[in-house]
């Protein structure tokens, strides 16, 4: 009569119950203990717990301690209450059940399924479908949570289990974000460096010289390796935080995904598909800055060293090709010069045309036009008119956006209100009769609430040129405080200055940001 060595197995998910042992816990030591004690031929050796842990991976630290003494032959049989104990991946688990088990001569018993791998019991003959449907399990319930928290996210209620850097979670209400007052002037310091013509990588090496504590270290992360560099900024860390809207008090949620319901690797979402609630937070960052950010972003991201940030670096474009043209300093470095990125990288190739031009010349030029252009635009006898109209609809506008805003949280609390009812009915909470009943009513309402925001949105068409007239405002202030600076920054000029292209002629077209120019 053959002995067998024994090692019980235990899981339970954290869904299913707490983070301290769990009752389950105790049930199926029980249940297993009882059922090895009727049976002579196996000896208990080990016990391996998973308390919390989710049965689609097989990334816990009991079963990965399991498979050690596996691996050393200090057990030669593995007992589970059933087999979605043991995990719910299909593939994984009729990897460890038909191959890796018997390669290691693993006898596996998964008792209220009815297998016993060595006497080939009649579960074994529905193994695939067992497993099948213990994966949909996990897939269904994965499917659930996620769109309740898209729902949560839609109403701009916060989901994740910390503040992003430069908030925390308010104390009173989980999903509200308040500003960290801890870092919060190293946030308006990092979009400040922006506009002063840092790069994200500049800005890293500077925090990183200076010793700020980077996110994940600020916030107690625990890596899984920690090196040296672990306490340095990344510049990508840096891209990613000046591009989030949340830092102008809009929640943005949803700009990473997982691969798959059985991974834990996240992939980046595109910015069309972000979630963005408006105005639910405290902002760090006034919207107009954050703009400006993104613009000069775009125009600092070649930039490499700050001490030689052009002026015009970044603004400038090739006519001909569409590519950068790039600021070059002579080999005496006493002249500055223009010259078409592309045809340098190409130039043994032929393509394009040196564009080149002497770069003190063209800054010149570029800032006299401006300043005429200015000046005729600042003298506007009617300007001190349009202003007073503009803030009067603006503040119509603001009041409408406010409206609209409100009734698309509704909507959306209605909509989920409905998917809980749905979901209520498939569990018998309520009845049939129930559930349509509410339903209609719930449907009334969202036609109700439709009905009031297209008006609204017809009320704000209606308004008309108040976009037009405010920007008329706006860019009346940028023009003379650009006439009332010796030395404009790249700030201001990313305020009035889109692209300023280049002939292979030396032709200069300077395309303005505002529409009315």
């Amino acid at each position: 009569m053959k002995i067998y060595n024994v090692a019980l197995y235990e899981r339970l998910s954290r869904e299913d119950g707490d983070n301290e042992e769990s009752e389950s816990i105790s049930n199926q030591r029980e249940f297993l203990m009882n059922y090895i004690n009727h049976n002579d031929t196996l000896v208990f050796m080990d016990e391996y717990v998973d308390d919390g842990y989710s049965g689609g991976n097989f990334d816990r630290p009991g079963w990965k301690r399991l498979m050690e003494d596996v691996k050393n032959k200090k057990i030669d049989t593995i007992i589970t209450k059933d087999l979605s104990r043991m995990g719910r991946d299909y593939i994984q688990m009729g990897n460890y059940i038909e191959k890796i088990f018997p390669e290691n001569d693993i006898r596996y018993i998964a008792i209220n399924d009815d297998i016993d791998t060595v006497y080939e019991t009649p579960g074994l003959d529905y193994l695939q479908f067992k497993l099948m449907f213990n994966d949909f399990y996990i897939k269904d319930g994965s499917k659930k949570v996620r769109k309740i928290i898209k729902s949560k996210k839609e109403q701009g209620k916060y989901t994740g289990w910390k503040g992003i850097y430069g908030y925390k979670r308010d104390p009173d209400d989980k999903h509200r974000l308040i500003v960290d007052e801890k870092v919060r002037n190293i946030v308006v310091r990092m979009f400040n460096l922006v506009c002063l013509g840092y790069s994200p990588k500049q800005i890293a090496n500077l925090f990183s010289k200076e010793k700020i504590p980077n996110p994940s270290t600020y916030a107690n992360l625990v890596r899984a390796t920690k090196t040296k560099t672990s306490s340095l900024w990344c510049p990508r860390t840096i891209d990613e935080l000046l591009q989030n809207p949340t830092y102008i008090g809009h929640l943005t949620q949803g700009r990473r995904k997982k691969v798959s319901y059985k991974s834990k690797k996240e992939k980046r979402v595109p910015k069309e598909e972000w979630i963005i609630v408006h105005n639910t937070h405290e902002p760090i960052i006034d919207e107009d800055t954050f703009n400006t950010v993104q613009d000069l972003m775009k125009k600092n991201k070649n930039n490499t060293q700050g001490k030689n940030t052009y002026l015009l670096k970044g603004f400038l474009r090739c006519k001909e090709c569409g590519h950068s043209i790039c600021v070059n300093s002579s080999r005496d470095k006493r002249r500055r010069y223009c010259a078409c990125c592309y045809y340098v990288s190409h130039s043994k190739i032929g393509v394009c045309t040196p564009h080149s031009m002497n770069y003190e010349r063209l800054e010149n030029a570029v800032l006299d036009e401006m300043k005429k252009l200015c000046n005729e635009y600042v003298d506007d006898t009617n300007f001190e008119k349009k202003v007073e109209e503009a803030r009067k609809k603006t503040d119509i506008r603001t009041k409408i956006i406010k409206q609209i805003n409100s009734i698309d949280l509704k909507i959306a609390q209605t909509n989920n209100n409905m998917d809980n009812l749905y979901l209520d009915k498939l569990n018998g909470v309520i009845t049939l009769e129930q559930y349509s009943r509410l339903v209609l009513k719930l449907k009334g309402e969202l036609e109700n609430l439709d009905s009031k925001k297209q008006k609204l949105v017809l009320e704000l068409e209606n308004l008309g040129s108040s976009d037009s007239k405010k920007e008329k405002e706006e860019l009346a202030l940028k023009m003379k405080e650009f006439l009332s600076l010796k030395e404009p920054s790249r700030e201001l000029l990313a305020n009035l200055i889109d692209v300023i292209n280049i002939s292979k002629d030396k032709t200069v077209e300077i395309n303005y940001k505002f529409r009315c120019l």
